[in-house]
């Protein structure tokens, strides 16, 4: 019995460190436009540039098969999903994906709103 249930637990692990790698090695070559919602132009996002940023932090329900920000993040808040509207997704002082890196105080790589809405 404990040699089955040691096969199963391997096996889990091994598939799942699999379907990360394999979500890891998706990722996109070049450049992608993040769906826009607001007044501004649309992103172009280069997951080239990001390489320092884990995946989960911008796709944290990718585990549900959703990797686009639109998905959950609409125009306005959702209050069945509970999924903040997507400029405020990005934007937010406390929880904005992008503003942590590029608009905050102590931003390591601090960007200007045109240097990411272009157009």
């Amino acid at each position: 019995m404990n040699t089955i249930v040691r096969t199963a637990l391997c096996t889990a692990l091994t598939l799942g460190l699999s379907l990360g790698a394999a979500l890891a090695a998706d990722a996109p070559k070049g450049p992608v436009k993040v769906t826009n919602f607001g007044k501004k132009a649309a992103v172009t996002f280069d997951h080239g540039k990001h390489k320092d940023v884990k995946c989960e932090q911008c796709h944290h329900n990718a585990k549900d098969g959703k990797f686009t920000c639109g998905e959950c993040h609409r125009k306005d808040d959702d209050a069945k999903t509970k999924a903040p509207k997507l400029e405020s997704a990005a934007h937010n002082k406390d929880v904005g994906v992008c503003f942590s890196c590029h608009r905050a105080e102590d931003a390591k790589h601090k960007l200007k709103c045109n240097d990411c809405h272009k157009g």
